[in-house]
């Protein structure tokens, strides 16, 4: 079977959702939730840069792709890979590394310096790909899921705390609440790219922010939930997971937070007290491209 790799316009964005489906129908996690309007919102969150983007093609069908995202993060150019698939017949022929190689000219020209992935843990052969090709586990990353009819919640907000909305464009205020990173599905740039609807707010005592928690409804996504180290253990995390499920009402049944630092064991363990349960591992995995 032959093939080419080209880069991608917003013409071959039809295309590219049904590639994906198919690509996708038999990956280790259900992906069938993803509506095509929902994929193409989760890649403009992801910052996706379509000229560096690139689609394998069997004659004129897509058979593969690659999307890449592009960002600053802490000051370095870099590059995330949104998702890569092949479908089922063309698989095990190298088209995803073909597809890498053939964007890193463009990469490297848009001055990146880095490329980010992330990789389910239990997927051996790709972690061993990736590594053959210059990657390095940077960090490992839990993703958990909560029934709301198993929550853990104490039912009501802390005295003396006010939970009320907020903008996006003030999540920067809320930095220093941050123990690690998040990953890029969660930075507070995508926050603030999400094309469609997202929901955050914050706590407050005596007018002091002391808490922030951002869900995303089209992917039932808890995005960010961080507390100000000295109202920590204080119940303003539960405070304002209560608050948001209370807002959410019967509208959905199951709430999901991806990306965990797997090291971060209060956070893990504030988690499953409220009863949220492990799904997955990720490895996040990164090449330095100077």
């Amino acid at each position: 079977m032959s093939h080419q790799c080209s880069f991608l316009s917003e013409k071959w964005l039809p295309e590219l959702y049904q590639t994906f489906v198919e690509a996708f129908s038999d990956y280790v996690l259900d992906m069938s939730h993803l509506t095509e309007e929902k994929f193409l919102n989760r890649m403009r969150k992801n910052g996706i840069d379509l000229e560096s983007s690139v689609g394998a093609f069997d004659q004129d069908k897509m058979i593969g792709f690659t999307m890449v995202g592009l960002d600053n993060v802490n000051g370095i150019r870099s590059a995330f890979d949104i998702g890569t698939g092949i479908t089922k017949a063309y698989r095990g022929k190298g088209i995803a590394a073909e597809m890498f190689e053939y964007a890193l000219p463009r990469l490297r020209r848009k001055n990146v310096k880095k490329f980010i992935l992330e990789v389910i843990r239990t997927n051996e052969r790709a972690i061993k790909a990736y590594q053959r090709a210059g990657f390095r586990i940077t960090r490992e990353l839990d993703c958990l899921e909560l029934k709301l009819e198993n929550a853990r919640l104490p039912g009501e907000i802390p005295g003396n705390t006010e939970i009320r909305p907020v903008n996006r464009d003030e999540l920067l205020r809320f930095s220093d609440f941050l123990d690690w990173e998040p990953s890029w599905e969660n930075s507070f740039a995508s926050i603030r790219r999400i094309p469609d609807g997202v929901l955050l707010f914050c706590a407050l005592h005596d007018d002091e922010d002391v808490g922030l928690i951002v869900y995303y409804p089209a992917l039932d996504w808890i995005m960010s939930l961080a507390v100000s180290r000295p109202f920590r253990r204080r119940g303003v995390a539960t405070g304002l997971m209560q608050y948001l499920f209370n807002q959410l009402g019967n509208t959905v049944s199951s709430v999901k937070i991806l990306n965990v630092l797997r090291s971060d064991e209060a956070m893990l363990a504030l988690l499953g007290k409220i009863g949220f349960e492990l799904f997955t591992t990720q490895f996040e995995m990164s090449l330095d491209l100077t």
